[in-house]
């Protein structure tokens, strides 16, 4: 590995950012020096696009609410909608 590269683009990203390449080049780096293997975002499937658990888990999590938490049905009241469809039944 090329230390003083590493070092270089360190520096680089910490003190002005780094371009796309130049990220990649970093993270390549950084995962030889930890003996791992290397992708970047853009080569992996966005995980919405995957099969499997993680889609069947967001599909049985309540909605969220504005925060983007967990609507806990205990401690949150009922939205009209669903009020309306309790009423119903």
């Amino acid at each position: 590995m090329d230390e003083q590269r590493f070092q270089e683009l360190e520096k680089k990203r910490d003190e002005f950012g780094l371009s796309k390449d130049e990220a990649n080049e970093l993270g390549r780096l950084m995962a030889e020096k930890e003996g791992k293997p290397y992708s970047n975002a853009e080569e992996r499937a966005h995980p919405d696009s995957l099969p499997g658990p993680a889609s069947v888990k967001a599909a049985e999590e309540p909605a969220a609410d504005p925060r983007g938490l967990p609507r806990d049905p205990e401690t949150t009241p009922q939205t009209p909608d669903e009020e309306a469809k309790e009423i119903a039944r």
